[in-house]
């Protein structure tokens, strides 16, 4: 008699949080998992489609992808595989449907964040039908596009320097504020940079609230990929920190790459940086390595 998925049907797929699925991924150990464990890992998949709305919203992306087409088309098989009557046969052929319309979906897709979320539901397809490599490799993709995700917005937001984003607008104003702080004896310049600090410190925390809310995603892929086997110098940590200037506004964010013990690579928006460290000094160089 073929083992089944299954689950009692007057359960419903609940809420599921990022740490929830990390404890779903079974042990590393290759091949088809059990019943038992591979319920639990596609109850707690189904159930963090909410989470990642609710990241996408807040990342003013748009989540219309995820609830039609080929991706909504590839949930709806998953929720088939959950079936109590469905086979053994049924259900891996409901899989490899799914991952049939991820594939799709992933080659029309071209905003980071919902290609992570769509690399994310193909790699747990692939570990569900028993292939781990296949499924590390898309884990690694669902990770590093998670990553571009937040590095795009810090870029995006280290842009935010003028007052309006007109490139004819702006340098009038800049010479409007020059000829009110000379003629002021400078007490103009005082008002134009406590204006401009608080138009940045809006844009950066802003910036700042997404980039932490991805962070906890990021963090999450990590963890699944060392559940799923990698080793751990080949799976990159991220840090986020930022500063604040004499009005309390955040005036920087940065990205920070932790390498090992004593090498790291840091991105502020504009340029990359690699610095290295020892008991005796601190080196620090601008590099093009991707953070």
């Amino acid at each position: 008699m073929p083992r089944v998925l299954h689950r009692p049907a007057t359960r419903s797929p609940h809420m599921a949080k990022w740490d929830d699925l990390v404890l779903a991924i079974p042990p590393h150990g290759g091949g088809r998992h059990q019943a038992p464990a591979a319920v639990a890992l596609l109850e707690t998949l189904l159930g963090l489609h909410e989470a990642q709305l609710t990241l996408l919203r807040g990342l003013r992306r748009d989540v219309r992808p995820l609830q039609e087409g080929p991706f909504h088309a590839g949930r709806l098989h998953l929720e088939a595989v959950r079936a109590p009557q469905a086979t053994r046969d049924e259900q891996l052929e409901r899989l490899k449907s799914a991952r049939s319309c991820f594939t799709e979906a992933m080659g029309t897709e071209r905003d980071k964040a919902r290609l992570s979320f769509i690399a994310l539901h193909l790699g747990l397809c692939w570990l569900l039908l028993g292939a781990e490599r296949d499924a590390r490799e898309w884990m690694q993709l669902a990770h590093r596009t998670a990553v571009e995700a937040m590095k795009d917005i810090l870029v995006e937001a280290s842009k935010h320097q003028g007052l309006t984003q007109n490139r004819y607008l702006d340098p009038a104003l800049t010479f409007f504020m020059f000829f009110t702080s000379t003629a002021t004896l400078g007490a103009g310049y005082l008002f134009w940079d406590r204006v401009l600090s608080k138009r940045t410190g809006t844009v950066m925390r802003r910036a700042l609230g997404q980039m932490q809310a991805l962070a906890d995603y990021v963090d999450m892929l990590g963890d699944v990929r060392l559940h799923l086997g990698e080793l751990p110098h080949d799976v990159a940590r991220y840090e986020l920190t930022h500063g604040v200037d004499e009005q309390q506004s955040v005036a920087r964010i940065t990205i920070r790459k932790l390498i090992n013990d004593r090498e790291a690579i840091y991105f502020n928006g504009r340029e990359t940086r690699k610095v290295t460290w020892n008991d005796q000094e601190r080196s620090e160089v601008i590099t093009r390595e991707l953070i």
